[in-house]
């Protein structure tokens, strides 16, 4: 992908390739107002030719594109259950719901305020946001039933249709774009709820592809392409791995905040990994990155259906949650796995041989749980394993623990449909069979059957924070993310040939909240303006407590986990008061940032007194061990990471008095905490309090880190990955020193994209990163060379020259790499055979390209490299 400068076209610039005899094919026009550029394909991918095409006076910027798997969906031939998580056993087997009603409040809703500005008819009338992702349904009639002009979906494009380009952004086999547009803005529906901002206009740019994956270059477009579309705010409920803010989407999001428009995007689903794990584009700066909450209610969707027992003239209601393939439309006979309810291993061995066709039965099989000291290994999937081995088509499962369970079939072309009902329902049915009653299950479809919604209360961990949320810091250490919203079990549209409505968890669904509440601050204040809204979002947020995963803590969640916390629409829509900055980043112990200020301006008409107070959230350690005296010992800590004592000292003025519309500056002094590990990386936090005489309660987050970025190393030393293995070993074994590698002349292979669908014996380089680096490479070290080679002194050593793909930039921490080496360098050279070392080098957070000390450096095996005669 390339950027030009202002005043070059494409057309020049692809003459100047042709002229200097670069072979290439273009790909994607990406000419906006905020991008002038172009992604093309070149047939010869090597260092002289990339650097060729930089040095041309056109050219801005050149990056490698790269594709993403951005959403990671249930893949169309997997068996999911969607169960219901409702603690209470049901009363009977018909129905969950007292006299079937829905819930009078919209969860979500209520603890972000939204219920409060809908009652004063605030609904993000007039403005235009646009959602970037799998396209959406605009067929459902809860999205409005069209796309057009005076339809709700009104404007948008495709990039991935069935037929290349269009414009027509349908959503017709993902869903998760369709999920989006409900959030924000659904329309009045059978299961009552409605989006949290319906009078606004939606764009639908469908950027990624059926599986949620997408290409850097086609992100960029979809992006500027909103821009130039008009539209006053942009949601991407997608994160890529990458946490740098010179990422090209992160750039190129960061000129349309520039510009005016607000960017909400996801913070990313990967807070399992701990901290530092925030994604682009919502790194970059001034871009609004979400953060997961959980949800104070947990609804579930329900399908109505009946059922018929042999000798009863009245068939008997009941409801069901659709699997995927969910259940079609059938009235079949049932025939359970087990006449026991209570047995935990029916079906864990094969079905006895005198089992009938079970493809003429629904099949009822028990879900059970079994406790990790049990010495049955027995899963749902196993039963339903076996029960299709028998036939068997379409299923139901039942629970009596009530949990959710996710199914990931590998033979799931032999089930035509699959749900769950009650445990209380399925013990009903097994007992009425063990009576000798003929059961008839009659069943509609959940695209056409009528659907039921019920919400329990959350009373375990309703509004804290989600444990997968991604953690910040950015690898600048910018404080991310910046607030969160409900994310967790959130009801909202899906694709109407796939039941219409669904529930799902993760920042995905936390975003598109928080851009539809945008569009009700912008109603409200009557601005746009990306700055002012994620102020005022952040100021008026309420912070959670922490929440381990299994407790939560008498002590604030940390700032890089919740940004300001759960935001407070109607708070931000009437707050009088405006900070300047939405939080305070002291940096690290090499660039700390002792004292800084903000700015206070009361919008009101009547002079204010602020209270100025301090609570310190949660200090964490985000290594699970120190790098100092062993740097094999560091390494990124999982969630949940430790959280050793000790806090910041904030020093402030007590109170500030601000007359009206005037503004005033407040000095703030921050001493790192003391006796901390720095070889664990401490990240320390907590929140500025001002409480005014006008009754608003508002917060400012801050954190720092009290460790050297720039002393921590980037490449891990553990070493069972960092060796030299077999490229084609499926154990992974590593090789010892001067191992010999005997492989095919690589001249015409294919490039490295293709590798792992070829069986070749070659070396590969596996080693692990613990945090991102601006500057990644892996060169070839000649040591006895048999052959004529040109070497080059690249950072005090000399190289033969970099692997294929190599060097790489603004790369992500946290994950293995595995690089086979074919015997051809990233420049097209082949080297001669001989005796070789590959050497990895990362530049470090925050260091300096020129100095050789800035650098972490890892030598790995030598080895011998032999060409088939």
């Amino acid at each position: 992908m390339v950027e030009l400068f202002d005043g070059h076209d494409l057309e020049s610039f692809y003459s100047s390739l042709k002229a200097r005899g670069i072979q290439f094919s273009p790909n994607l026009n990406i000419t906006y107002s905020l991008f002038r550029g172009a992604s093309f394909e070149l047939k010869t991918d090597d260092a002289d030719t990339k650097a060729s095409i930089s040095n041309l006076s056109a050219v801005k910027k050149l990056w490698p594109v790269r594709s993403l798997q951005v959403h990671n969906p249930h893949a169309d031939d997997a068996v999911t259950l969607w169960v219901n998580i409702n603690k209470r056993q049901l009363a009977n087997g018909t129905s969950p719901f007292p006299n079937n009603t829905a819930p009078t409040e919209f969860s979500s809703h209520v603890m972000t305020q939204v219920d409060r500005l809908h009652a004063k008819g605030i609904t993000g009338k007039g403005i235009k946001v646009a959602v970037i992702d799998t396209g959406i349904d605009y067929k459902h009639p809860a999205l409005g039933g069209c796309f057009g002009p005076g339809c709700l979906v009104s404007y948008g494009y495709d990039w991935f249709g069935s037929l290349g380009e269009d414009s027509d952004p349908l959503d017709e086999c993902n869903g998760h774009g369709t999920h989006v547009a409900g959030i924000i803005a659904a329309q009045p529906n059978p299961l009552g709820f409605v989006g949290a901002a319906p009078g606004v206009t939606l764009g639908a740019y469908r950027a990624l592809t059926c599986n949620g994956g997408g290409r850097e270059d086609v992100l960029v477009a979809a992006f500027n392409k909103a821009f130039d579309d008009g539209s006053d705010i942009i949601n991407f409920s997608g994160s890529l791995p990458f946490g740098w803010n010179e990422h090209p989407l992160s750039v190129t999001v960061q000129r349309i905040v520039e510009k005016g428009v607000p960017c909400i995007t996801a913070a990313g689903n990967t807070g399992s990994d701990g901290l530092f794990t925030f994604g682009s584009p919502g790194a970059g700066k001034g871009i609004a990155g979400v953060a997961n909450i959980i949800n104070a209610e947990t609804p579930s969707v329900h399908t109505t259906a009946s059922y018929s027992v042999a000798g009863s003239s009245q068939p008997v209601p009941f409801t069901w949650n659709a699997g995927n393939p969910a259940l079609p439309t059938i009235s079949m006979p049932l025939w359970a796995l087990s006449n026991d309810s209570t047995v935990e291993d029916d079906a864990c061995s094969p079905l006895p041989r005198d089992t009938p066709d079970l493809s003429k039965y629904v099949v009822l099989v028990r879900d059970s749980d079994f406790p990790p000291s049990s010495s049955v290994n027995c899963r749902i999937i196993n039963k339903i394993a076996h029960a299709v081995e028998r036939g068997a088509e379409y299923m139901i499962v039942y629970s009596t623990n009530q949990h959710t369970t996710i199914i990931d079939a590998s033979f799931p072309r032999y089930i035509v449909g699959i749900g769950m009902v009650s445990g209380t329902q399925g013990e009903e049915w097994v007992k009425l069979l063990n009576e000798g009653r003929n059961i008839t299950v009659n069943l509609e479809s959940p695209s056409t059957a009528k659907q039921v919604i019920y919400a329990a209360t959350n009373t375990k961990n309703g509004g804290l924070m989600a444990p997968r949320s991604s953690w910040g810091l950015s690898w600048e250490l910018d404080i991310k993310p910046q607030f969160g919203a409900p994310g967790e079990n959130v009801l909202s549209t899906f694709l109407t040939a796939k039941g219409s409505y669904k529930l799902s968890s993760g920042t995905s669904m936390s975003t598109p909240l928080i851009s539809a509440i945008y569009a009700l601050l912008a109603e409200a204040r009557k601005t746009t303006d990306p700055r002012t809204l994620e102020n005022l979002l952040s100021a008026t947020a309420k912070p959670r407590k922490w929440y381990d995963g299994a407790k939560a803590h008498d002590v604030l969640a940390p700032v890089p986990q919740q940004g300001a916390g759960l935001v407070q629409a109607y708070d931000a829509a009437f707050a009088t008061t405006l900070l300047s900055v939405s939080s305070l980043a002291f940096n690290d112990s090499d660039y700390f940032v002792s004292t800084t200020s903000f700015q206070i301006t009361n919008l009101g008409t009547e002079d204010v007194t602020y209270e100025l107070g301090h609570v310190a959230a949660a200090t964490v350690y985000a290594s699970s061990g120190s790098h100092t005296p062993d740097p094999a010992a560091f390494a990124l800590a999982k969630f949940p990471p430790d959280t050793p004592s000790g806090s910041a000292t904030i020093s402030l003025p007590s109170s500030i008095h601000v007359a009206a519309g005037a503004s005033a500056v407040v000095a703030v002094t921050a001493t790192p905490p003391s006796g901390l590990d720095p070889g664990r990386l401490p990240v320390y936090s907590g929140f500025i309090t001002l409480n005014s005489t006008s009754g608003e309660s508002l917060v400012l987050p801050y954190a720092g880190v009290a460790s050297s970025m720039r002393s921590l190393p980037v490449l891990s030393r553990n070493p069972e990955w960092t060796k030299i293995r077999l490229w084609n070993d499926p154990f992974f074994d590593a090789l010892p020193e001067n191992t010999t590698f005997t492989v095919p002349i690589p001249t015409g292979l294919p490039n490295q994209e293709l590798l792992p669908d070829l069986d070749l014996p070659l070396p590969c380089a596996t080693f692990t990163r613990n945090l991102g680096s601006a500057h990644l490479r892996m060169d070839i070290v000649p040591l006895e060379v048999e052959g004529e080679l040109n070497t080059t002194e690249v950072l005090g050593i000399k190289i033969a020259g970099s692997a294929e793909r190599y060097p790489l930039r603004w790369y992500p921490g946290r994950g293995a790499t595995e690089d086979p080496f074919t015997g051809m360098l990233s420049d097209g050279r082949v080297v001669p055979e001989g005796r070789y070392r590959f050497v990895t080098r990362a530049l470090k957070i925050f260091g300096d390209e020129e100095k050789l000390e800035d650098w972490d450096v890892m030598w790995l095996p030598a080895f011998w490299l032999r060409y088939q005669k």
